[in-house]
């Protein structure tokens, strides 16, 4: 099978397209025929060596994959032939490739309303933004806001919030403000003008940037608030009594992105893809995503 592998940490010249056998479903596992794969940040961290993993090289890439199951360990779960999505588990990469094998548990219908570059996209982002509120227990009426709201996680995380009623503001780019009010954002806020402490306290924070933006999350949180933060530990020279912060670390969860599905199909989240680029085109996908600007989601075809 193609798959896209890499030898050696590196800049995105370090990736190949390489043929390698097809993979084997153990226990409990499933053999998917990809259609798509998704792009995120985490893809080319691992690619640099930041993100660490106990297998040698070569290793594969990526963790969203939607398709086909062609073969199955078990009789729970999808049958051969259903179209679904997935994520595969951090940190063993293979979305990049013909074949991937995901834990059963892993997976989820594909979206009837979604093509399977559009359900790539979902499965990683859209499971750390349905996580991330999760674990700063959101309800409605509180008022959430999301940094980098028209990014991968970002885009979703505004949604669900709505879905769970909370009144949500996010920072984007001004070119993407009024892509938020589409997604349902009651206040866009530009990032590049608005002053961190212009907003009037919030209940919860969700840092998808991290940096000098996870520092100044701490004084826009009401007491007893929660910051969530994701691309980095908390750190803890900005800790503010009071408030809860602690770091999400995606994992894969079929039963929730079950759900998700259902909320996509419902017509309640949309999926925003900026492009969709051949698995040949991979180095050039993480060299895109690698710029921050990306608009939702980014997805290699197959």
């Amino acid at each position: 099978m193609r798959a896209v592998t890499f030898s050696r940490h590196g800049d995105e010249s370090v990736l190949e397209l390489t043929e390698q056998p097809v993979p084997a479903p153990a226990g409990g596992q499933l053999l998917m025929k990809v259609r798509a794969a998704g792009v995120n940040p985490v893809d080319w961290k691992f690619r640099e060596g930041a993100v660490g993993t106990d297998r040698p090289f070569p290793l594969g890439m990526g963790w969203d994959v939607a398709g086909t199951v062609v073969a199955t360990t078990t009789a729970r779960g999808p049958a051969v032939g259903d179209e679904v999505c997935g994520m595969l588990p951090l940190p063993y990469a293979g979305a990049y490739q013909e074949f991937a094998v995901l834990p059963v548990s892993a997976v989820a219908p594909k979206p009837v309303e979604l093509s399977f570059a559009q359900a790539a996209a979902v499965p990683l982002a859209a499971l750390t933004a349905w996580q991330s509120l999760g674990a700063a227990q959101v309800t409605a009426g509180q008022r959430v806001l999301v940094h980098g709201g028209a990014g991968g996680v970002g885009h979703f995380a505004v949604q669900l919030a709505k879905a769970r009623g909370a009144r949500v503001a996010a920072t984007a780019s001004p070119r993407n403000l009024s892509f938020l009010r589409r997604l349902g954002v009651d206040e866009p806020l530009d990032r590049t003008e608005d002053h961190p402490h212009a907003i009037e306290p919030v209940d919860v924070v969700i840092d998808t940037v991290g940096g000098r933006t996870q520092q100044e999350s701490w004084g826009l949180l009401r007491p007893g608030g929660v910051l969530i933060t994701l691309p980095e530990p908390i750190d803890e020279a900005y800790r503010v009594p009071g408030i809860t912060g602690r770091r999400v670390i995606v994992a894969p969860d079929g039963e929730a992105l079950r759900h998700i599905g259902q909320l996509i199909d419902s017509g309640a989240v949309r999926v925003e893809v900026q492009d969709v680029l051949p698995l040949e085109k991979a180095a050039e996908a993480q060299l895109i995503s690698r710029t921050g600007q990306v608009r939702g989601k980014l997805v290699l075809s197959l």
